[in-house]
């Protein structure tokens, strides 16, 4: 079956029946877009011919992120499905004191060394992503079924047209909680340190001194001056934890 990749003319249906015709892998990052697309799958999908793909980003990840997906795949009776997948050989502020700040349109190192090599490596032909429209300007242009130029895997983007309140209203919907790192953290803590939090997300970050002295130490000693500018930021907002209105969501 050919599914047209014109945005206005696909719909829910086109994509289901897209994915009741092969194997696919999950990604499942344990944050709320990913959530509902998961539980988008469980709602669309006939057949049983498709597995879950949790990437851990050594050293970066938090621990309650990884236990949630656990906890969330038990619940929802696909812990089966599950595939946890790591690094072994590299740590990520390691690498970060090494390469720098990994920016896209640079050198986004993060996303080749420890999420893309593992979906090649881990993942079937096609991959079904939380990825939104909304969720940057970069990915306004993002199709409903497009293509991974590094890993030649088909992309599915089931909830690419959604917005944040579509997304959370869904997942109410089924009757599962968010992954706590989201109030500690104002994010799902599958990767603590990015270049791209938001101004609360690195003020509530920095509040955990193990992780606050993991990130500012290695952007301190990171290469290159985009690593000096991240270090500046990232210092400055940690001056700020005790003022609340930068803390209002």
């Amino acid at each position: 079956m050919k599914v047209k990749l014109n945005p206005t003319a696909v719909t829910d249906k086109n994509i289901a029946e897209f994915l009741n015709e092969r194997r696919f892998t999950v990604l499942f990052s344990g944050g709320k877009d990913s959530l509902a697309t998961l539980l988008w799958v469980l709602n669309n999908v006939q057949h049983n011919d498709w597995n879950i793909l949790y990437i851990e980003v050594t050293g970066n990840t938090h621990p309650l992120c990884i236990e949630y997906v656990k906890n969330t795949c038990r619940s929802l009776g696909v812990y089966n499905k599950l595939v946890i997948a790591k690094r072994n050989d590299l740590d990520f502020f390691e690498c970060l004191r090494r390469w720098g700040v990994p920016i896209i349109g640079k050198y986004r190192w993060c996303m080749y060394q420890f999420k893309l090599k593992l979906m090649k490596a881990y993942s079937h032909l096609t991959v079904v992503t939380g990825v939104r429209r909304s969720d940057s300007h970069i990915r306004r242009k993002i199709l409903p079924i497009g293509f991974f130029k590094i890993t030649k895997n088909v992309s599915v983007n089931p909830i690419y047209n959604w917005n944040k309140k579509q997304v959370l209203a869904y997942i109410r919907k089924h009757g599962l909680e968010l992954n706590p790192c989201y109030k500690i953290y104002g994010h799902s803590g599958s990767c603590m340190f990015c270049p791209y939090h938001n101004k609360r997300q690195i003020i509530l970050t920095l509040q955990d001194p193990e992780w606050r002295e993991k990130i500012l130490s290695s952007l301190a000693a990171g290469k290159g001056p985009i690593s000096r500018e991240k270090y500046l930021k990232w210092m400055k907002y940690s001056k700020l934890k005790t003022i609340t209105r930068y803390l209002e969501k």
